[in-house]
């Protein structure tokens, strides 16, 4: 893809309301959604069969998996996916669009990205709570053997298909978008070299 009208002064100004966004949901209220996602964590995994409570007290949010062991985990913004729905709105709300088509972007990344959280939630908890092969191998096991890799496979996958869904139903702006600066970021870099001697 060429990066056609994109200019530096864009980039510009797409890189600080991405930063002032992603900003912005670092720093506001999340008690909300921390309580929205143990909440739902909760319905997930006694819909599954499972015994599983929570609780929000003097400001803080505990999901409770009664296991072969007991696991009480605190839920806090970074569990939410509040800051990748951060993430996600600042590379939404500076395209070249209308604001129809960035409200429903962002609000489909909401949704899907919520959905995709619960199960990386629950299965974190799951496996902490209960000795599942092959992870019976590892000999000290505790929430963080499986909050990392988890998270990070989800993060991966979720955030790559959130792009994806929200530029294929919503805002095709983003695709163009991001494809389009780094083309024009990459493709420059490559010219320069090409044109060196």
């Amino acid at each position: 893809m060429k990066a056609t009208g994109f200019t530096l002064r864009y980039i510009i100004i797409y890189a600080v309301v991405f930063a002032i966004v992603v900003w912005l949901f670092g720093v506001i209220p999340s008690s909300g959604v921390e309580a929205a996602t143990a909440q739902a964590s909760t319905w997930f995994l006694s819909l599954l069969g499972h015994t599983s409570t929570w609780v929000q007290k003097n400001g803080y949010t505990t999901l409770n998996l009664a296991g072969q062991r007991d696991v009480t985990v605190t839920i806090i913004r970074e569990c939410t996916a509040l800051n990748v729905l951060g993430v996600m709105a600042g590379l939404i709300l500076p395209l070249q669009t209308n604001w129809i088509r960035k409200a429903k972007g962002i609000t489909v990344a909401g949704i899907l990205l919520f959905a995709l959280n619960i199960p990386r939630i629950a299965l974190t908890v799951y496996l902490t709570a209960y000795d599942t092969w092959p992870f019976t191998l590892i000999a000290e096991r505790s929430l963080d053997t499986y909050h990392y890799p988890i998270s990070f496979a989800f993060g991966v996958i979720g955030v790559a298909l959130t792009i994806l869904v929200v530029s294929r139903l919503t805002t095709p702006e983003l695709e163009k978008t991001l494809l389009g600066i780094v083309d024009m970021t990459v493709g420059s870099n490559v010219q320069d070299s090409q044109d060196s001697p």
